[in-house]
C-alpha cells in the first residue's frame, strides 16, 4: 500500500472519506435546501456530499498508482470547486 498524508494508505484516507459522503447524505443537509429549486437545490443538497466523494476518489486514485497522481491531482481541484460552489450557494446567494 502506498502511504499517505500522516503515514496512512490513501486507500484509508478514501474510505474515511466516503463515510463523511454517505454521513453527508443524509445528515448534513442545510435546512435553506428546502426551500430552494433547480441548479440551487442540487447544489445545497448534494454539494458537500459530491465534495466528499471527489476527495475520495482522488485519494484511491493516489492508493492505486503513483502515475495517477495528475488526474488525482485534477479530481482534488474539481473538488474544490465543488466545495467553493457549495459554499458561496449556502452563504452567500440568496
Amino acid at each position: 500500500m502506498i502511504k499517505g498524508f500522516l503515514g496512512l494508505p490513501w486507500l484509508v484516507w478514501a474510505g474515511v472519506a466516503l463515510l463523511i459522503a454517505l454521513v453527508y447524505s443524509f445528515f448534513g443537509i442545510p435546512k435553506s435546501a428546502e426551500l430552494a429549486v433547480g441548479l440551487r437545490f442540487f447544489i445545497l443538497r448534494w454539494g458537500h456530499a459530491l465534495t466528499w466523494v471527489l476527495l475520495a476518489i482522488n485519494f484511491a486514485l493516489r492508493g492505486a498508482a503513483p502515475n495517477l497522481d495528475g488526474l488525482a491531482n485534477v479530481i482534488a481541484a474539481a473538488g474544490g470547486v465543488m466545495y467553493l460552489l457549495f459554499m458561496l450557494t449556502a452563504f452567500v446567494v440568496k
